[in-house]
């Protein structure tokens, strides 16, 4: 029987880490099913989703821990089940282009909860402006699954109205999916 491991490891970024945890779960006979990494400031962020037969996945729950203390990492580990298929008749991706400013990120996902839309994914960059009179650059990539029923027409006009409201540049596309 197939059983599933969500492990996120966080810890100064330096060549070689990933690779370190990698070869852990390789030598535990487990497989990565899905995974990102990410820098943030200094740090290093890596969530994976593992597979492997129930001693497999004993083996990374007890061996690491002693490698994220080797290698000064926070880790956290939770056992979950496959990943149940759901279709979607169309999904959606938001991009979102401003002058950073706090809250902006709370705006968009309060919009996508009052309206029972499902973010499948959220990824948030600000780039600092090169001179200090102009303010930083925010960019804001949302990718969603839209529900059953889902009027895209007023969907767009309202995410278009909380664009202007924020004063905000944002578009959104539209993909749909035949079962």
């Amino acid at each position: 029987m197939e059983h599933y491991l969500v492990i996120t490891a966080v810890g100064t970024d330096r060549p070689g880490i990933s690779d370190e945890l990698t070869r852990l779960i390789s030598q535990c006979d487990c497989n990565i099913v899905d995974s990102r990494l990410a820098i943030f400031g200094k740090e290093f962020t890596l969530i994976m989703l593992l597979s492997g037969n129930a001693n497999a996945i004993s083996r990374v729950e007890s061996t690491l821990p002693l490698k994220a203390q080797e290698h000064d990492l926070l880790t956290v580990m939770k056992r979950t089940s496959k990943h149940e298929y759901r279709f979607f008749p169309y999904t959606a991706d938001f991009h979102i282009e401003a002058d950073d400013s706090p809250g902006l990120i709370e705006q968009f996902t309060h919009f996508f909860a009052t309206r029972q839309i499902d973010i499948a994914s959220l990824s948030a960059h600000t780039h600092e402006a090169d001179n200090g009179n102009s303010p930083n650059r925010f960019q804001l990539q949302i990718s969603t699954n839209l529900p059953e029923g889902c009027n895209l027409m007023t969907l767009q006009e309202e995410y278009e109205a909380l664009c202007q409201d924020l004063l905000v540049s944002g578009n959104v596309t539209f993909i749909g999916h035949n079962q």
